[in-house]
């Protein structure tokens, strides 16, 4: 409890020396350990101290659900393949089925590794409840997963499926606890029915997606608008596919040069953005996660742009900086096909 005191009041040195003594003391007691964990993560930097910190209260606390997430979410953070962190999670399905926060991270990671269809399976079958930090989670899954399998479904000639899945991510059932934002931007919706459309022989239901996709302009992160996102892409290939070839271009240039903004600007979080996922347990470099952000959407622009190895080497560096990164995960594995 004192090492808990030292670290609230930022003397974090200190209490790592506290918590340190209590598994002296007590090497049985697992919250030492874990506390241990975010210690030696946060304040040393010293990410296989906590990786063993956390293996000491896994094993002391094999019940514990929220352990369970902690340490997956280090794993996360570390670079973990994801088919190793999705062997530990469903070796545990009971303690994952407790906590909300848990199973929408095994839906992800069936996403990550190509199985969409048992992501679709867990986030209908799971009520979930909003909860701090999980904003935007579930639902960021579930069109993803949507989207995946209707694509498949589109490579099987199967439009009317393709359609009805990307129709539900559009309009998401009540137990995933949260809509779309009014703000947030569709377009890879719209442009995934539009290509629905005209493969069922629809034109006309086609350009009616296409068109919205192309005129979608912004989207809503983390709690304000930003004027380009990885999104803007499906715009661009809207603009496309409606035969407007030169705002294409230029919409890919725009993503471009966006891109290049990011790498030279100092993330800033906004004032309301109180609960980012990312910062709640571990702490991250905003300047790298912003880094990747930006190869990310270099890779989108110069795959638009018919540069289709530099942006498979882009994707490549995102991967290498972040291995659970869904949209170069998503775009890699197209490109692999």
């Amino acid at each position: 409890y004192l090492g808990n005191l030292l670290s609230d009041r930022k003397r974090h040195q200190e209490a790592i020396a506290m918590w340190e003594r209590a598994t002296e003391l007590d090497s049985s007691f697992p919250t030492a350990w874990r506390n241990l964990g975010f210690g030696y993560y946060n304040v040393l930097h010293d990410a296989a101290r906590a990786r063993d910190a956390f293996a000491r209260a896994r094993k002391l606390a094999p019940q514990d659900a929220r352990i369970l997430y902690e340490q997956d979410q280090l794993s996360k953070r570390i670079g973990v393949h994801p088919e190793v962190r999705l062997g530990a999670l469903e070796e545990n399905r009971s303690l994952v089925e407790r906590r909300d926060d848990l199973s929408v991270e095994l839906a992800t990671l069936y996403n990550n590794v190509g199985q969409p269809d048992r992501a679709l399976s867990i986030l209908l079958s799971h009520p979930f409840q909003p909860w701090e930090g999980g904003e935007g989670l579930v639902l960021a899954q579930f069109v993803r997963a949507s989207v995946l399998l209707a694509q498949r479904a589109l490579e099987t000639g199967d439009a009317q499926a393709a359609f009805a899945y990307l129709s539900a991510a559009r309009n998401p059932p009540e137990s995933l606890g949260e809509a779309h934002h009014l703000l947030v931007n569709l377009s890879a919706l719209d442009y995934w029915m539009g290509m629905a459309c005209a493969q069922r022989g629809d034109p006309f239901g086609g350009a009616v997606h296409l068109e919205r996709a192309a005129r979608a302009q912004g989207d809503f992160r983390q709690m304000q608008v930003q004027p380009i996102s990885d999104v803007t892409y499906w715009s661009a290939l809207a603009l496309r596919r409606l035969g407007r070839e030169k705002e294409a271009t230029e919409l890919f240039h725009r993503i471009q040069d966006y891109a290049r903004e990011l790498h030279q600007q100092t993330p800033v979080i906004d004032y309301f953005a109180t609960s980012l996922p990312a910062m709640l347990l571990f702490d991250e470099d905003l300047k790298e996660r912003q880094t990747i952000q930006a190869y990310f959407l270099e890779a989108q622009a110069l795959l638009g742009l018919g540069a289709a190895a530099e942006a498979t080497a882009r994707l490549r560096r995102v991967l290498s900086m972040d291995r659970n990164h869904p949209g170069a995960i998503d775009l890699l594995r197209v490109q692999e096909a």
